[in-house]
């Protein structure tokens, strides 16, 4: 395996830029960002729902829909104008999210009304590439590699943190999705509390290990792609008619937990599926991607897995979560998942 390179680069707000690559790094930094107000967002409790709900207004401000010249995740050295990646050139830059959701902070917001708590944790943008328009479907393995050793870093050091209860990578592709930059890049949100979603998986897992269960359904009528240590599926259970899921075929708690064989499986079914999914839209496909790990790095009682939701009805349809969806939370489908998965075959292997 490549050796893997880290560098930490403190801005001018005392922030870390974090650099990985497989070429060291060491060019002086150009003209930087000025420095920003630091987000302070809020949770207040919805009790309808018995969930947090976060607040953060400085996140109006955040930038949107720049022209490719003024990309704020471009390298900014040779730019007439500062960057968040202040340099020539990079492989891969992390930094905190100057319009954060989750940011630690000690100034509390007080309701007579509702419960209210600070919004601590962590949100950070994770730019895949210094080329402006470089997608995981064009990315060559070795980068998608180098994407994943990144991630795993982050929950390394996330993790832990006390006040960090749960870390989740996640990209949103395409404006159906809600992107404002469209540069390459995802984020990690470090959140202050086990979402709900997650918390649904954490006791589902703790009944039985559902994938397991399907796992020969999986591998015979669901997938769409594998290899002998990863499969891509449709599952049976689908609410999208494109959703796909990618998971080891043996239960580990999350991607650091993946050997080296696992992690190259790992970068070319998520290299499958974007380029698959391109391929039979014949554009760039519209999704939302997040990794679904354990909480914490010793726990057994999770199967990490990468979700795929693709808004889509049918083709280029778009899905939305109308009335059902929505207020109900009961999803309408209209497409079988096993004929999804049979079509999406074609494309992914």
């Amino acid at each position: 395996m490549k050796k893997i390179y880290k560098r930490t680069f403190v801005r001018n707000d005392n922030k870390e830029l974090l650099l990985f690559g497989y070429k060291k790094h060491s060019e002086s930094a150009s003209k930087q960002l000025e420095i920003t107000e630091l987000s302070k967002p809020h949770m207040r409790w919805n009790p309808s729902r018995e969930e947090w709900v976060t607040y953060s207004p400085t996140r109006k401000n955040r930038t949107a829909f720049p022209p490719k010249e003024y990309c704020p995740f471009c390298p900014g050295a040779e730019l007439n104008f500062p960057t968040e990646i202040p340099f020539k050139n990079f492989e891969i830059a992390i930094f905190p999210n100057r319009w954060s959701s989750f940011n630690t902070h000690f100034s509390n917001k007080i309701m007579n009304e509702l419960p209210t708590k600070n919004s601590n944790g962590k949100c950070e943008v994770v730019v895949y590439s210094d080329q402006h328009l470089d997608t995981i479907s064009q990315m060559p393995l070795d980068r998608i590699e180098l994407l994943l050793e990144a991630w795993i870093d982050r929950y390394n050091e996330l993790i832990i943190k006390d006040d960090i209860k749960y870390v989740m990578p996640f990209e949103n592709r395409g404006n159906e999705c809600g992107v404002t930059l469209h540069h390459p890049h995802g984020q990690i949100y470090a959140y202050p509390f086990i979402p709900p979603v997650i918390t649904k998986e954490l006791n589902a897992f703790k009944k039985e290990n559902f994938i397991l269960k399907f796992m020969k359904s999986f591998e015979e009528k669901y997938y769409v792609y594998k290899d002998e240590n990863v499969i891509a599926a449709v599952p049976p259970f689908a609410r999208y008619a494109y959703e796909v899921w990618i998971f080891p075929k043996k239960q580990l708690s999350g991607p650091w937990e993946l050997n080296a064989e696992e992690k190259k499986s790992f970068a070319l079914a998520l290299h499958k599926v974007v380029k698959g999914y391109d391929s039979f839209l014949g554009k760039k496909c519209p999704y939302i991607m997040g990794l679904h790990a354990a909480p914490k790095l010793n726990d057994k009682n999770f199967h990490f897995h990468a979700e795929f939701y693709p808004p889509l009805r049918h083709r280029d349809k778009p899905k939305v979560l109308a009335g059902s969806e929505s207020m109900a939370g009961v999803f309408i489908m209209d497409v079988l998942p096993e004929e999804s998965a049979k079509l999406l075959r074609e494309y992914m292997q």
